[in-house]
């Protein structure tokens, strides 16, 4: 069986031309679904950090990302895309002594975060999450590590897998750029190819 991830956005703080969240009740409460999501934050030279995620409430994972950039509980990147804080709680403690200097480093980083997410339909159930993500995962770093040099991109999260899987689960997964901007499309598309997604994928047999 095979399963379409229908991908939408962006969406983000506002920063970014075409990124901000939606005002519209109906667009935000839509947000409040279940589904995966590719953070992706772009830096000079189009250097480009992604990270795959899943939630049950897609606003509310995003709200979370945003809220540990900014009260300076997650690593931040510099313009070039490097990481100079850590986000630990010694990172914070020497951060409170230069608390403008860390402030505009954590707003200036969470500004360039653009979210584009595929929600749970008929196919594509809660109980996919976690393979789902996985398979992101995965994609990614296997497109990463087959990627001609000077290819930009890199993935924060490559580590995790799927922990134990439903039975039946869809073994293809397709993902649709249909419904997004050129821009979106392409960025996306060279993040996770153009090739469906199998489960082999987790067992390292297949890119």
């Amino acid at each position: 069986m095979s399963v379409e991830l229908v991908w939408q956005g962006p969406v983000g703080p506002g920063c970014l031309p075409g990124a901000t969240f939606p005002d519209d009740p109906l667009l935000f409460e839509n947000l409040c679904e279940a589904g995966v999501y590719l953070r992706i934050k772009t830096y000079d030279n189009d250097r480009t950090i992604a990270y795959a995620g899943q939630s049950v409430s897609l606003l509310a994972r995003f709200d979370q990302h945003l809220v540990a950039m900014l009260s300076l509980a997650a690593p931040l990147r510099d313009a070039a895309g490097d990481v100079v804080f850590t986000g630990d709680a010694a990172a914070r403690i020497d951060a409170y002594g230069r608390l403008d200097d860390a402030t505009a480093l954590a707003a200036a980083d969470a500004g360039r975060v653009r979210f584009w997410y595929a929600q749970c339909d008929d196919y594509f159930h809660t109980e996919h999450l976690n393979l789902a993500e996985g398979l992101l995962q995965r994609r990614i770093s296997a497109r990463l590590i087959s990627a001609a040099p000077g290819f930009l991109i890199a993935v924060e999260n490559a580590k995790a897998a799927p922990g134990a899987m439903p039975d039946d689960v869809p073994d293809i997964w397709i993902n649709d750029f249909s419904g997004l901007d050129d821009t979106g499309a392409t960025l996306l598309g060279d993040l996770l190819g153009d090739a469906p997604m199998t489960l082999e994928i987790l067992t390292g047999n297949a890119a």
